[in-house]
């Protein structure tokens, strides 16, 4: 690893930028029914990133794997399950736990993409899909923790807590116990989540019995019981510093906000001390929410600027006022009050829905 690493010339910034935006970008994609995430562009990116090539990792390989078992294992030999171990190992070497868990992610998501593809056919059905994951038992990785992302996500923590020591020290047998367990416990849940989706093509289950409206309303009620998408909505921007393009574009051309300021919010909130600020947020608007057109549809506006617009509550917290604590928080830290102070009322209020219209946008363009 320690030659490696001599060998590299790692643009780290770049380099953590990247690795937060295509893990975020991963899992949430893998939301979608029938998502086969395709890699392989990431993997000579991360390359060029860190000044190596391909000759490099093939000869490290060989290296560290020489003398071992492992030496003659196509798993463990594979060049890019060793170059995310080796950055890995980097982020480690330099105190970075945030991009470490990052990279941990995106690699285990790579082990799902390769057995996704094993295991279903090209031409996947997506009714089929979505009534199989449903249909899981209950301990089942994907349905435990509600989402396949939510579940790869999880994986990765419990992996990070058994090797963690391993990786940082570039012990091989640690190493390869590793490639194995992370291999093994991905392969496992997708073969029994294949062997349910196949189960029910052939019971000939007519999924979809009910009009698309009333199986999102269900999804919806399913959303407000578990929360999981406000635990992966937060974790995209406090963890993974996703920048939602979309949502700023879409936030700002309906508030009319000054895109510098706008950018500027959208740049500063990626902070896990937001977090329960953000949750919080997140957890009203949906507690809000009783039907799919609030969320998906064209009375998403509406429902912000409904919920923006209320001048008082009987309850104690409510979703305007926890905006105004936020983006207070926010223009404090950038040195923005006085200056805030100075704007007319309706500019205020321009900016404070441009945040909520932001926050609940990147939720929207994660469900939708």
């Amino acid at each position: 690893m320690k030659e490696l690493l001599d060998k590299s010339n790692i643009n780290n910034i770049r380099l953590r930028r990247y690795i937060f935006t295509i893990t975020a970008h991963e899992l949430s994609s893998l939301s979608e029914p029938c998502y086969f995430p395709n890699l392989k562009k990431y993997y000579y990116e991360l390359l060029n990133i860190c000044n190596l090539n391909e000759r490099d990792i093939t000869s490290f390989v060989k290296r560290f794997y020489k003398g071992t078992p492992a030496a003659n294992w196509k798993l463990h030999t594979d060049p890019k399950n060793n170059f995310y171990i080796f950055l890995m190992y980097y982020f480690l070497l330099n105190n970075d736990q945030v991009a470490y868990s990052s990279i941990m992610t995106f690699y285990n998501i790579r082990n799902y993409a390769n057995l996704i593809r094993k295991h279903l056919p090209k031409f996947c059905k997506e009714d089929f899909f979505k009534y199989a994951i449903e249909r899981l038992t209950g301990n089942h990785l994907f349905s435990r923790e509600k989402t396949i992302s939510g579940g790869l996500y999880f994986l990765s923590n419990e992996l990070q807590k058994r090797y963690t020591n391993y990786i940082a020290s570039a012990n091989i047998e640690g190493i390869t116990k590793f490639i194995t367990e992370a291999r093994h416990r991905v392969s496992q849940s997708v073969k029994s989540f294949a062997e349910t989706y196949y189960s029910l093509i052939e019971k000939g289950v007519s999924i979809m019995k009910y009009d698309e409206e009333e199986y999102n309303k269900n999804q919806i009620k399913t959303l407000k019981q578990t929360a999981k998408i406000v635990e992966d909505t937060v974790s995209k921007i406090t963890i993974y510093k996703f920048i939602d393009k979309k949502a700023l574009e879409y936030s700002t051309k309906i508030t009319k906000v000054k895109f510098t300021i706008a950018e500027l919010i959208a740049n500063r909130i990626i902070d896990t001390k937001y977090t329960d600020n953000i949750r919080i947020i997140l957890n009203m608007f949906i507690k809000e929410v009783t039907e799919t057109n609030e969320i998906c549809g064209h009375e998403y506006f509406y429902k912000i600027k409904f919920l923006m617009s209320l001048k008082r509550s009987n309850k104690p917290i409510y979703f305007k006022q926890q905006i105004l604590v936020l983006l207070f928080k926010i223009i404090d830290e950038i040195n923005y009050r006085e200056q805030f102070e100075s704007l007319g009322v309706q500019t205020k209020f321009s900016i404070a829905s441009f945040l909520a219209y932001y926050l609940t946008g990147i939720l929207r363009n994660t469900v939708c």
